[in-house]
């Protein structure tokens, strides 16, 4: 089973983005993430570099979901 990492919150503002881990129903992680510019590729970008712990083949990869408006992201 893979991580689940839900995007819950982005702030352009201060480039940053608040994101849960999920390992099945069990949440693993709750944290903040800095990203440079403001566009989903960028966040997707950061969060994979800051996470890479759980995209490994042990944890079955990680798989990211935005539950933020996509207004919010350029």
């Amino acid at each position: 089973m893979s991580i689940q990492v839900r995007v819950i919150a982005v702030d352009n503002q201060k480039y940053t983005a608040t994101v849960e881990a999920f390992d099945g129903a069990q949440r693993i992680l709750k944290s903040s993430v800095g990203f440079k510019t403001a566009s989903k590729t960028s966040i997707e970008s950061a969060i994979k570099k800051s996470l890479k712990t759980f995209n490994r083949p042990s944890f079955g990869g990680m798989e990211i979901i935005f539950l933020c408006r996509m207004g919010e992201i350029s």
